[in-house]
């Protein structure tokens, strides 16, 4: 007996399915239907075609969805925050980041009887409303609900370009008031906030945010009269989702009969702020030379601390003090100035330091050229400098590689 029972459960099951499965689609498919599906599963989205709630809602644009469902007993609702993201521009696999946040029951009844109160059910999508005009750029909202029968899938393209329709005024009212009543942009600044600084955002439309927050640069550097050597460098905006505004430097170069010139050197940006064309920095800088020279003491040490300012037109100035080590030990003024060209992608450096009898200077030019997006490396550059330290010139090479 128990079994027939079973059977007849599991058929009368199987029914209810099918026909939870043949609700009728209405409205303008043709768009979004076969992009929602894979949506719908990427943002883990209720599915309204075989959903058998009394009634259900979404509403959607550019980095955030909205929904609300009604049963007999309850209302609730949720609001989904989603962003398109790579980790290097025009580069690699794109993920789709997203966050929920349940409404309360309270919220939740509030935004329905707003849905049922603002004709936003009763309007149809924008094909069928005369004059609504249609572009390339703008934003499109989607709406879509659902009874236990019918699906209704309807989209509004820039209801703020529509020359005052009324059908356009009832989806801008609509869509204040879920603003509004959920503080929708102050949600999504404060999802946006929380992301890592790194590689690039996409909300939905035509505008990328980037974070060019993290460069590594290896290669090598070396000089006539020190030929071996390596440069690498790592600067940072972000380190995950905290502001660091900092880099790192290491240049050493060394020859087989123990001479060398290292150099190290710390930095830290925007310490003030920073405006549309000005921003300051400070940078230490450490050097430690053995150098084949006719001196008593053929080493010596530089402590550099700089204050500098990255002015319009790609223009950059610095000055600080320059504390020199030998046998005696020297205070002089270090002076720097610098100046990148973007068409050729060049840049040209000069610095100095200028102590009671003695000025060093050092004049650099570097050649960068960049590569495709989809390469590894980003820029290979190429650098030559002129130095003049204590009667003592060479000339530096480098090939550097940013990853």
């Amino acid at each position: 007996m128990k079994k027939p029972i079973i059977v007849l459960l599991l058929i009368l099951l199987s029914f209810q399915v099918v026909l939870s499965q043949t609700k009728e689609i209405k409205g303008d498919t043709a768009y979004w239907y076969k992009r929602n599906r894979a949506f719908q599963r990427t943002l883990k989205l209720k599915d309204f075609e075989t959903s058998t709630d009394e009634f259900n809602f979404r509403f959607s644009y550019y980095g955030q969805i909205i929904e609300i469902k009604k049963d007999s007993f309850n209302i609730n609702g949720n609001i989904t925050n989603y962003i398109y993201h790579t980790k290097k521009a025009n580069r690699g696999k794109v993920d789709t980041l997203f966050s929920k946040i349940i409404l309360s029951p309270e919220k939740a009844k509030s935004i329905y009887n707003v849905i049922v109160n603002s004709m936003i059910l009763i309007l149809p999508s924008d094909k069928e409303i005369k004059n609504w005009q249609h572009g390339a750029d703008g934003i499109t909202y989607f709406v879509e609900y659902s009874d236990k029968k019918n699906y209704w899938i309807k989209n509004y393209w820039t209801p703020s370009a529509q020359d005052s329709i009324p059908e356009a005024l009832i989806v801008l009212s609509f869509i204040k008031k879920l603003s509004d009543s959920l503080n929708l942009e102050v949600t999504y600044k404060t999802f946006k906030n929380g992301l890592p600084k790194q590689g690039c955002y996409n909300s939905g439309g035509m505008t990328n945010t980037c974070y060019n927050s993290n460069a590594f640069e290896l290669g090598y550097s070396g000089a006539t009269k020190l030929p071996l050597g390596f440069y690498t460098s790592y600067s940072a905006s972000y380190i995950g989702k905290t502001k660091v505004n900092s880099g790192v430097v290491l240049q050493y170069n060394f020859d087989n009969n123990n001479f060398y010139h290292l150099n190290f050197q710390i930095s830290k940006w925007n310490i003030l702020g920073k405006e549309s064309q000005l921003s300051d920095f400070i940078v230490y800088n450490y050097q430690n030379r053995k150098l084949d020279i006719d001196w008593p003491n053929n080493n010596f040490q530089n402590h550099q601390i700089v204050y500098g300012l990255n002015l319009k037109r790609n223009f950059s100035v610095r000055t600080g003090l320059d504390y020199l080590i030998n046998k005696n030990k020297k205070l002089g003024v270090y002076l720097y100035a610098s100046k990148y060209l973007r068409k050729p992608n060049i840049s040209t450096e000069l610095s100095s330091s200028i102590f009671n009898n003695q000025i060093n200077y050092k004049a650099q030019i570097f050649r960068s050229f960049n590569l495709n997006r989809i390469l590894m490396v980003n820029r290979i550059t190429l650098g030559l400098a002129y130095e003049e330290f204590m009667h003592y010139n060479d000339v530096y090479f480098s090939i550097r590689l940013s990853l």
